[in-house]
């Protein structure tokens, strides 16, 4: 049925656009560029990570933010323990850091790691499920509010229901007051950061697979990319021009498949537990029973790289038009999947990988990472 529904859809609807997934070649070109990134820590769960105006690293790991001083790794300490889990970091100029709270919206913490400040709902519908925050050269906050129907844990049934156009951009003041709803109806929007003009912003949609651009005024959008191999996630300004991008999950065949097939699907998410699901993973579990979508099977104890991934590990640095310009990847047989964040010091990124609970850093060489 669905080879029917796909030969209908491209003859009276030639517009719409196909399930092709792109390749992962030229600027996203396969290479183990994360694996042998140093590792700076091991914080499971860890979910964020951003730069104080100090050059303090700030990283989220479970209802815990972990700092770094002055970005010495060798030290480190508890900034703040929150009541709920904790994502997306930001910091503003004036030296406060705002977290994501799951379930609870975001707040602001002083730089004693004290509450200061909370936004918790928008409108009449409260901001449970905050994926990424970033502060505009105003001083404002712009916040993506990934579903009205799942926190951020709840990403893969969010995904699995198909829940498209659930997803808001939210902006507020630098006090988390005044917000509004700058664009609506948006699918698990799950990164953001402020284009160079400045009065544009760039907006990754995880579930169609694309970047956006959105004034901040009106909301108009316009799609910069839009058929990602890979799962986009947060976003950040590059040091070397252009933006870096944090994709948490590959997208394969065999899950779009899955996600055309209604009835399937729906049996499969009432009778099996969802870590067996047929879908991505951010590698944070592992089940004997798990689906190993075929290619994925293990022989003489060896996992090829080039199998179909369950997990993995991407980062990718665009220019201004959206094309990759360089990445860095943990293949199938890596170690360093489910990427949720990056950071750029000038010198280092700094690479959150949730799937293997660390923190990695990449030196940063001649406007490339190395």
């Amino acid at each position: 049925m669905s080879l029917i529904r796909d030969i209908l859809d491209r003859v009276f609807f030639p517009n719409r656009d196909v399930h092709a997934i792109s390749s992962l070649d030229g600027g996203f070109s396969p290479n183990r560029r994360l694996d042998d990134a140093e590792i700076i820590a091991d914080l499971p769960g860890v979910n964020g990570v951003c730069i104080g105006e100090n050059g303090s690293v700030y990283a989220s790991s479970g209802n815990q933010i972990v700092c770094w001083p002055n970005g010495d790794f060798l030290k480190s300490s508890t900034f703040a323990e929150l009541d709920a889990l904790v994502g997306s970091l930001a910091t503003h100029p004036d030296g406060r850091v705002f977290a994501a709270v799951s379930g609870r919206g975001i707040v602001a913490l002083n730089g004693e790691g004290q509450i200061t400040g909370r936004l918790e709902i928008v409108g009449d519908t409260p901001l449970e499920c905050v994926t990424a925050i970033a502060v505009l050269p105003d001083g404002s906050v712009a916040i993506t509010d990934g579903s009205r129907h799942y926190a951020v844990e709840g990403w893969l049934q969010d995904l699995m229901e198909k829940r498209i156009g659930s997803g808001r951009l939210v902006l507020c003041n630098a006090d988390l007051l005044s917000a509004r709803v700058v664009c609506d109806g948006l699918s698990w929007p799950a990164g953001i950061a402020t284009a160079s003009d400045a009065l544009t912003l760039l907006v990754t949609e995880a579930w169609t697979h694309r970047l956006l651009s959105i004034v901040v005024d009106t909301g108009a959008q316009t799609v910069l990319v839009k058929n990602f191999a890979a799962y986009p996630g947060r976003i950040t300004p590059s040091s070397s021009g252009g933006f870096w991008i944090a994709f948490f999950a590959m997208r394969t065949q065999l899950i779009e498949f899955v996600l055309r097939e209604d009835a399937f699907r729906n049996r499969m998410m009432r009778s099996v537990a969802p870590d067996l699901w047929i879908g991505p993973s951010l590698g944070d579990h592992f089940d004997y029973r798990e689906p190993t979508q075929i290619g994925r099977i293990k022989k003489l104890g060896i996992q090829k790289p080039w199998a179909p991934p369950r997990s993995y590990g991407l980062v990718a640095r665009i220019d201004a038009a959206g094309t990759a310009v360089e990445s860095l990847h943990s293949r199938v047989s890596g170690t360093t999947h489910g990427i949720m964040d990056i950071a750029d010091t000038g010198g280092q990124l700094i690479v959150a990988s949730r799937g293997n609970g660390k923190l990695v850093k990449i030196e940063l060489e001649r406007g490339k990472a190395s």
